[in-house]
């Protein structure tokens, strides 16, 4: 019986063929996964369709149809493309600093910085608890999910701070938790929609008067890395 394996390390121009068509398949999608990020940032997930995608990309129904098959699937990988580029520009630089304080305050900064670059096109988890709040399903659950394990990583982050010594042993990690997502969603809501100057300093300041809160008479708090430049803030690295 002749044997028609193909040996091990070479290639025909059939696998050539296929590799080219692989990558320009995932070229596609990834493009396809841009346009419709951009388009559920302004209008919401709710707000994807397959039409609209195809209208946006100049390309066919049938041809975003096939590389997600169906409106829920685009939206599940919208909620999980956003989920990537939130992690790689908040948390993971954040990672570079020191554990406690200073790697909580990056974390912080850093989802600052990102809501104030959405404040013309609206934060997905924000918009998306909005949309999906009350509506179960797999598009939701996914949103939870990415929403879920990014508390997580500001609850672990509290928790080191607290092992290092820099707050209180008592400290009370949801309740830190709760307040700090509490500044961000103010800020979005000032920001984005009351249109209000001073928001993005505000949040800033709230997030300093939270960590005083929790410091005590911890010694070796933040007064090293602490910003000075208000009143709220001085009297928080004093304490």
């Amino acid at each position: 019986m002749t044997d028609l394996t193909i040996p091990s390390g070479r290639r025909t121009r059939d696998d050539g063929a296929q590799a080219r068509s692989l990558q320009k398949g995932q070229q596609t999608r990834a493009t396809i996964l841009d346009a419709a990020l951009g388009l559920a940032s302004h209008m919401g997930l709710e707000g994807l369709s397959i039409g609209a995608l195809a209208e946006v990309t100049h390309m066919s129904k049938s041809g975003v149809f096939a590389h997600f098959g169906s409106r829920e699937e685009l939206q599940i990988s919208v909620i999980r493309e956003y989920h990537t580029r939130f992690e790689a520009e908040v948390f993971l630089p954040a990672l570079r600093q020191a554990r406690g304080l200073p790697r909580l305050r990056a974390m912080f900064d850093g989802w600052v910085r990102r809501v104030t670059l959405e404040i013309d096109s609206g934060c997905i988890y924000i918009s998306g608890a909005v949309e999906f709040d009350d509506r179960p399903g797999p598009v939701r659950d996914a949103l939870l999910d990415m929403v879920q394990a990014w508390q997580s990583a500001l609850e672990v982050a509290i928790a080191q701070a607290i092992a290092e010594g820099h707050l209180r042993d008592d400290t009370d990690a949801m309740q830190m938790l709760f307040e700090i997502h509490g500044l961000i969603l103010a800020l979005h809501h000032d920001a984005r929609f009351l249109r209000l100057p001073g928001a993005v300093d505000r949040a800033r300041c709230g997030f300093e008067r939270v960590i005083g809160n929790f410091i005590g008479n911890v010694v070796g708090g933040p007064a090293a890395s602490a910003p000075r430049s208000t009143p709220a803030r001085a009297r928080s690295a004093r304490r």
